[in-house]
Order: C-alpha cells, then sequence, then structure tokens
C-alpha cells in the first residue's frame, strides 16, 4: 500500500498510525534523506527480524538507528566524547552515520554487531522522519532497500517487490541515491570510513 504524506506538514492521524504498527512489530519503507530504508521499532523482536528476514540480511550486517536528535542517541551510547558530541551538534540533522559502542539500553537484536556491540545512529535531516520520531516517542531502525546490486528509488518497483511483505510504502517520489557519510568514533578517535552525501563536514 503506497500512503501518500505531505512532505512538508506530513499528516498526523497516518504519522501516528505507522507509529502504532511499527511498535506492534510491523515494518515500512519510508523516504529518508538518503535513499529509501526498510524501518522497524529498534525495541521489537518480531519487527527487526522481519526487517531481516525481507531484506535477506545474516544477523550480523549493520542496521542504522534512527534518533530524533543527540539527546535521545546519547540513551544508547556507550560515551559520548566531547569531540563526538561538538561535531554532532554542528552538523546533524543530516546525511550522517555515527558509529560508536552501545550500552545495554538497546536490546540484543538491534546491534550492529553483537560482540563488538557497536551501533550506527543516525539523525536523518528529513521532516517526515522527523515528525515520525516526535510521534513514535522512542528510536527506529533502518536498512537501505537494495536488491539485485542496486538501490531500488522508484515507488512503483517498491510496491512490486515490498507491497504484500510491509505494512506501508511512504512515497517520497524518485530519491537521488546518495549514501550518507560514515564517521567512526567508537574507539574515541574520529575515523571517516566513508565519505558519502554531507562529506565536506570538516
Amino acid at each position: 500500500m503506497i500512503l501518500e504524506l505531505h512532505p512538508k506538514n506530513p499528516e498526523e492521524r497516518i504519522l501516528k498510525k505507522i507509529s502504532s504498527d511499527l511498535k506492534a512489530g510491523e515494518v515500512y519503507i519510508l523516504p529518508t534523506d538518503t535513499v529509501y530504508a526498510l524501518v522497524a521499532d529498534s525495541m521489537s523482536k518480531t519487527g527487526v527480524e522481519k526487517l531481516y528476514s525481507l531484506k535477506k540480511l545474516e544477523k550480523s550486517k549493520p542496521l542504522s538507528l534512527l534518533c530524533k536528535d543527540i539527546s535521545v542517541a546519547s540513551e544508547y551510547i556507550e560515551s559520548l566524547p566531547n569531540h563526538a558530541f561538538k561535531l554532532m551538534k554542528r552538523i546533524t540533522p543530516g546525511p550522517y552515520t555515527f558509529i560508536f559502542k552501545a550500552n545495554r539500553k538497546l536490546p540484543r537484536v538491534t546491534l550492529t554487531n553483537e560482540k563488538s556491540k557497536s551501533i550506527g545512529i543516525r539523525i536523518p535531516d528529513l521532516i517526515l522522519i522527523q515528525e515520525l520520531l516526535r510521534i513514535h516517542s522512542g528510536t527506529l531502525v533502518s536498512t537501505s532497500v537494495f536488491t539485485n546490486d542496486e538501490y531500488i528509488t522508484d515507488i512503483e518497483d517498491l510496491e512490486k517487490m515490498f507491497g504484500s511483505s510491509v505494512s506501508g510504502i511512504v512515497n517520497g517520489g524518485i530519491i537521488k541515491v546518495e549514501l550518507s557519510t560514515i564517521l567512526d568514533f567508537y574507539s574515541g578517535d574520529l575515523v571517516v570510513v566513508r565519505e558519502g552525501k554531507g562529506k565536506d563536514f570538516l
């Protein structure tokens, strides 16, 4: 089912329905500020496992934790160095993934790497996601919609491939594929893992 939401003023009634479904363990496909993504509630084992199944991902493969702001993100990070906080404050919300060591608040099924307990934090710069996270009062996990060695950017293709498997697909139009810049603070120091959209951050 394709859902149409206003890009600058998304209907709260629909966002509340999406939030309720996600908390119940369902999965949606949403546009982000980089690509389309499969999204589930980070605390829902059912939702996270369904997300992995739909993407055909091994459990060791990374998911991103979508957070409303730095304050929310910090609740799940073992340690947030001051230099990392200052950088995040300056460039978020935006197309960045920040790698940190997670604390014990995240369920095991959500962790990017259960052994190292690393997690990728995202604070997307998209009104739809920001408003959904505000209403949801929690965090979400996401993974890009990628199949047959390509990102799926057309809403009709998404409907054909996933329409019967997800609770809804929010139409964000055809999204230009620009991956997030990955900044790794797991060891404390900044390591640029991947330069993507928003790479000119320094």
